[in-house]
């Protein structure tokens, strides 16, 4: 299931930005006789350091034929209190599911060293079996990376 959703990823997001990463990812437990596979797969508009970066988690659910896709966006730079509240206004216009986390750290009082913004949101995609499920599948696949590609690109108007 991974595979094909990495395939058939590859195919829509290219017309919304650039993957520039996919890794694959395998923990075993010691405790348990269980192995989880995640695919991350890294997009963003272009290849620049000081751009909103995706990271895309998938995630294969116990029914094989089922995928959890989790969306983590980082915006990369400081933003006031009011330019959050924007950035959140207009991502949840595009995808009303999403949360915002903000994270400040701080080496000394008062003296921030790093701060960003992140938004996120996940859903459950089904492995289509029928000609009709087919088609919501790739309907569904094709609005989210064409929201992810609109998400990437959010401007903050100063």
């Amino acid at each position: 299931m991974l595979q094909f959703m990495v395939e058939k990823l590859n195919q829509q997001l290219h017309m919304h930005g650039m993957i520039s990463d996919i890794v694959l990812r395998s923990d075993h437990s010691l405790l348990e006789e269980s192995e989880e596979q995640e695919v991350l797969i890294t997009f963003s508009e272009a290849e620049d350091e000081k751009q909103p970066k995706a990271t895309i988690h998938l995630f294969s659910l116990e029914e094989e034929d089922s995928c959890e896709i989790e969306v983590e966006i980082d915006y990369p730079y400081s933003l006031q209190d009011e330019e959050i509240q924007q950035l959140w206004t207009q991502a949840k216009s595009l995808v009303a599911e999403c949360s915002l986390t903000e994270k400040r750290r701080f080496v000394e009082p008062g003296k921030q060293a790093e701060a960003n913004v992140l938004l996120d949101y996940h859903f459950v995609v089904q492995l289509p079996q029928t000609e009709a499920e087919e088609m919501a599948f790739a309907e569904t696949l094709a609005r989210f990376s064409a929201d992810l590609g609109m998400l990437v690109k959010l401007v903050i108007k100063k």
